[in-house]
């Protein structure tokens, strides 16, 4: 839900796959973050994300995409991690999901 209405205020429409300037228009988000959140993709060795707040992409060619479920997953871990882990839980239910 959270991403199409991203989505609906990029002016783009669903797709399987999304280029980084899409990437950016959707999070709201320079390049150099994107690239940021991209290159510090990494699992270890049980299969678990080192970090939450990295986005993992594939290449298609010599371009760069991150597909629909990878962008939905990435929002979904940010804002779960945010609550879990704050300082206070009850200070993150303010914030509308």
């Amino acid at each position: 839900m959270k991403l199409r209405g991203m989505l609906g205020a990029a002016a783009l429409p669903v797709k399987a796959s999304y280029n980084p300037g899409e990437i950016c228009r959707i999070l709201g988000i320079c390049e150099r973050t994107f690239w940021r959140l991209t290159s510090q993709y990494e699992r270890d060795e049980a299969g678990e994300l080192r970090r939450p707040d990295c986005l993992d992409s594939i290449t298609l060619s010599r371009h760069r995409r991150v597909l629909y479920d990878e962008l939905v997953a990435f929002l979904h871990r940010n804002n779960t991690y945010e609550r879990s882990h704050a300082v206070d839980p009850a200070q993150m239910d303010l914030f509308p999901s």
